[in-house]
């Protein structure tokens, strides 16, 4: 696993209006397409697996719903490929996601699966985290290791919803193009630490999202000029949808119902839902 552990770029969110069977049609176009730009297909198809963290009040879910154009996101993702059998899972990317309208804001390392509820627990990273992250300034990578676990432990979060999806990209050396689809939620607990893979879990999923997302990614200030011709060639709809949101509500309607303010969130997500189509 090799990037950047500091990113700051625009990102704008596209609902793709097609049927799902006609995605791989528009896999192909965008392949020869893309290219003219320097976007290169950067791997096969992926299974990006997200793990939410948040707290036994879901404070993060109440910051992103109140706080109109800002998020605040902690999260571990994975990369799987899809058409191969699952490898188990080895490291991590520990991320924590600012956004501020269209613009976000990542700090993210790597972490070894053997190290990570180690780092959930409160533990100092050892030897193996440098090891995990190197040709990075090693104190760059302690100093983003202990900001991050703080940020963890002061907010009591724990692991909470299992987020996963089709993703097929493209990149240059500063825009990057994003086909999400068959995107899928799931309750988890800490436990998730221990599955060998994220590709295909045991349990059925709390919620499928009906939506293909397109995300055009790209430095500050700086409009691609491929932009607006894709905006004219497919059916897109700017949204503000949030994969996280749209997840959260899923859970509220099921394995949290119970939970004392669910009956404050969920209507205040399916408002957000309605909105985020409405742009």
């Amino acid at each position: 696993m090799i990037g950047p552990n500091y990113q700051d770029r625009i990102e704008r969110n596209y609902r793709l209006g097609v049927d799902k069977v006609h995605i791989a049609g528009v896999w192909r176009d965008l392949s020869e397409y893309l290219p003219r730009y320097n976007l290169n297909p950067i791997h096969e198809v992926t299974c990006v697996g997200s793990v939410y963290l948040d707290n036994r009040d879901f404070d993060l879910t109440r910051y992103n719903l109140l706080n109109g154009g800002r998020y605040l996101l902690v999260r571990l993702r994975t990369y799987e490929t899809y058409g191969e059998i699952p490898k188990p899972i080895s490291a991590y990317w520990v991320e924590v996601k600012i956004r501020e309208n269209d613009r976000w804001r990542k700090k993210r390392f790597v972490l070894n699966r053997s190290d990570l509820t180690g780092f959930l627990d409160g533990r100092d990273g050892g030897q193996s985290v440098l090891d995990c992250n190197q040709g990075i300034d090693p104190d760059l990578v302690q100093s983003l290791y202990r900001e991050t676990q703080e940020t963890v432990l002061t907010n009591g979060l724990k692991p909470m919803l299992l987020l996963t999806y089709r993703r097929v990209a493209f990149q240059n050396d500063i825009e990057r193009v994003c086909l999400d689809s068959e995107i899928q939620y799931y309750h988890v607990a800490q436990d998730v630490c221990s599955y060998d893979s994220l590709k295909y879990p045991v349990e059925d999923p709390m919620g499928k999202s009906t939506r293909t997302i397109i995300e055009f990614k790209y430095p500050p200030g700086r409009f691609p000029i491929w932009l607006a011709a894709l905006e004219k060639s497919y059916p897109l709809s700017r949204t503000n949808f949030s994969k996280y949101v749209e997840g959260m509500g899923y859970l509220f309607k099921g394995p949290l119902r119970s939970f004392k303010e669910a009956d404050y969130f969920i209507p205040r997500i399916d408002t957000y839902i309605g909105n985020s189509e409405r742009m």
